[in-house]
């Protein structure tokens, strides 16, 4: 009788030993009943805790600007000091999570966090409180997204399910930044604040689910582990309620120093391309391109709607190809793009260059993350040092930005320049994760290990 353990398939049931459940998005829900609650939680979560946050930070400088009459250079402060408050609760808050083997109460906790900003917003009335909100409220509620793909990696899933949910995630950012405009442009500006609240709300409700269905699943691993054979893969060391599922993380790598420092820096390079080539591309297009303003927003969008197929072709091929190979392609492809773009002053060709820049940031997205979820201990380290990445890319983009000051070409010197920093990243990643595959944990293949329960069975 097929039996499953912690949302993987156990011995005996004639598939791979310790493979996810096809389309399981791996909570670590246990039996095949609560599975099916949680394979929704974990998508229903990227979707709606994505929502809020997609929905809250484009407009926290349009809302310090109307609300609060901020100037230019007191919004710049304000968001410099929030910013580096998330960068410093992206190491406290994962390293805690880490130590104590719990991601789910962190999400909730920032879920609250967002409710708590944008509720302390609709009833602050001078700018000086409102940045304290904001440093101290939104700054860490940015955590949320790193605690969720860091519960999904520690729950056992591998590469390819991660990177399915970070598709998610990329459709909530589709939706969020138009639909927070639209309704404070069809009902004022304090409205969008009641809606952030609601979706917050329902992230709440969500994460808490989430900490249940996995506290449930601790439970049932702990009772299966005493009651367990040594055949039970629920049984013996990390089986216990302490767990955090670490014992069932796929292919975990011994990686080695060099390429942690190299794939990790060229990572913040690309990171700091990608901000900086959204900043920059209304500008190539009307004083480069010489082309309306509204083509920016086309080649924008198409590369948003783009994204989450993207991703989940980037999920794929993580089934066959390493994640330094495609994280070397995607900056190959990055490049190109970024090269070629102030050559083409055609609509047509704009829009059309999004298929290479979404490949290229899907892999920057999605397999970076995975990667460093793989080379990195800890789930939650992972994802914060994942997110302060891309902390820190922007702020590299400032100075890459001023390059348009230099000569007649504007823009398009800074694209160029974007693209030497993606081809050098790319080169880099290659060099160092060339061997990358031989340093993984012994182990047949998938593949292999299937064939072969087959035959013993």
């Amino acid at each position: 009788m097929t039996r499953r353990s912690g949302g993987r398939i156990a011995p005996g049931d004639g598939g791979t030993a310790g493979a996810p459940i096809p389309g399981d998005w791996s909570t670590g829900a246990g039996p095949v009943a609560s599975a099916r609650v949680t394979r929704f939680l974990v998508p229903a979560s990227a979707l709606v805790g994505g929502l809020q946050l997609a929905l809250l930070n484009p407009v926290i400088a349009l809302l310090l600007a109307s609300l609060f009459d901020a100037g230019p250079g007191e919004v710049g402060l304000v968001l410099a000091i929030m910013n580096a408050s998330g960068f410093l609760a992206a190491i406290l808050i994962p390293a805690w999570a880490d130590r104590h083997g719990d991601y789910t109460r962190p999400m909730i906790l920032c879920a609250a966090l967002t409710l708590a900003t944008v509720l302390a917003l609709a009833v602050v009335s001078s700018l000086t409180l409102a940045g304290i909100v904001l440093v101290v409220l939104a700054g860490p509620a940015g955590v949320w997204s790193g605690m969720l793909f860091a519960q999904q990696r520690a729950s056992g899933a591998d590469s390819e399910q991660v990177v399915r949910t970070r598709a998610v995630f990329s459709v909530a950012w589709v939706a969020g930044p138009p639909l927070a405009t639209g309704v404070m442009t069809g009902f004022g500006d304090r409205a969008v604040l009641l809606l952030i609240a609601a979706v917050a709300a329902g992230s709440i409700a969500l994460s808490i689910l989430l900490d249940r269905a996995v506290a449930s699943a601790r439970k049932r691993r702990s009772e299966a582990g005493d009651a367990g054979s040594p055949d039970d893969p629920d049984a013996g060391p990390g089986s216990g309620p302490d767990t955090t599922g670490d014992a069932a993380l796929p292919e975990q790598r011994r990686t080695g120093r060099l390429e942690l420092v190299v794939v990790t820096a060229a990572i913040t390079a690309l990171q700091a391309g990608n901000a900086g080539s959204v900043t920059a591309m209304p500008l190539l297009v009307t004083d480069h391109l010489a082309l309306a303003p509204v083509w920016a927003g086309a080649a924008l969008g198409t590369c948003a709607a783009l994204e989450a197929p993207a991703l989940l072709l980037m999920g794929r091929l993580t089934r066959s190809l390493r994640p330094t190979a495609l994280l070397a392609a995607g900056a190959v492809l990055g490049a190109v793009y970024y090269a070629v773009v102030p050559l083409l002053a055609s609509p047509v060709a704009l829009v059309g260059l999004q298929i290479l820049n979404a490949l290229s940031i899907a892999a920057l997205s999605g397999i970076a993350l995975a990667w460093m979820q793989e080379a990195i201990a800890g789930p939650g380290l992972a994802s914060g040092i994942y997110l302060n990445s891309r902390r820190v890319g922007a702020i590299v983009s400032g100075p890459l930005l001023g390059l348009a000051a230099l000569g007649t070409l504007g823009y398009a010197i800074t694209f160029w320049a974007f693209a030497l920093l993606a081809a050098l990243a790319g080169l880099a990643i290659a060099l160092v994760g060339r061997d990358a595959g031989s340093r993984r944990r012994p182990g047949p293949p998938r593949d292999s290990q299937a064939e072969t329960k087959g035959k013993v069975a």
